[in-house]
């Protein structure tokens, strides 16, 4: 055998390339997968690919009883697992003809609202990490704790409350429970000017963030965007 002689190949000069965004990344919540195509820092073309995640939740619930199903879908998004298990009693109720008492229907309102909140403030956080800044990130994940807190005190859960269930919800609010509710978000009201002294108005996200994934409100409509995006 004799050794070949490698030399680099010169390859017409393009500003086009191709990049692999996951499906591990600091800055996404889960396995998810894009392929971009880039020219520049401008995004040509991108397609994703969200199998990594795919655990067939269908095919899961398919094969248990439709109580056991209330500890299985709040499991498809672990930062906002509450109206997963809402949705899935919703339509157990739709499909048995059921009526939910008032006080549940304003219970779970709140819980709603809270799991909500705790998203919020675990997502902005990470939004927050991938560009270095990472106390906003400790901040928020600090804050989200005591969100969690008043999870495990009415449902017995800090994550995965499973307190939903067809026709209401599983237990009683506990004594005192609204007050502390209420002092929480208080106390997250008054963190809201350190958020925005810190992060959302700070010039080095907002010099990252200027005229990235801009889209029209026509556009946000025709693609099911909700939640802050939509706002």
């Amino acid at each position: 055998m004799r050794p070949e002689n490698y030399q680099a190949r010169s390859h017409p000069p393009s500003h086009e390339y191709e990049l692999n965004f996951g499906p591990n990344h600091p800055g996404i919540e889960g396995n998810y997968a894009l392929k971009v195509k880039l020219h520049g820092d401008r995004v040509l073309e991108a397609r994703a690919d969200g199998g990594y995640l795919h655990r067939g939740f269908e095919k899961l619930m398919e094969q248990r009883l439709w109580i056991q199903n209330i500890a299985l879908v709040p499991r498809i998004c672990v930062p906002d697992p509450s109206p997963m298990e809402l949705c899935y009693s919703m339509a157990v109720e739709e499909l048995c003809g059921l009526q939910v008492p008032e006080r549940a229907q304003w219970i779970r309102v709140m819980q709603l609202e809270l799991s909500r909140i705790a998203a919020h403030l675990f997502t902005f956080g990470g939004h927050a990490a991938t560009t270095g800044m990472y106390s906003t990130l400790f901040w928020g994940v600090a804050d989200r704790d005591r969100v969690l807190d008043l999870f495990e005190e009415f449902t017995g859960g800090r994550v995965y409350s499973i307190y939903n269930i067809p026709g209401g919800v599983r237990r009683e609010l506990p004594e005192g429970f609204l007050g502390r509710v209420s002092a929480t978000l208080d106390y997250l009201e008054s963190r809201l000017a350190d958020y925005d002294n810190l992060f959302f108005t700070n010039q080095v996200f907002v010099e990252r963030a200027r005229g990235i994934g801009v889209m029209s409100q026509q556009q946000a409509l025709e693609w099911g965007v909700t939640g802050p995006n939509l706002r």
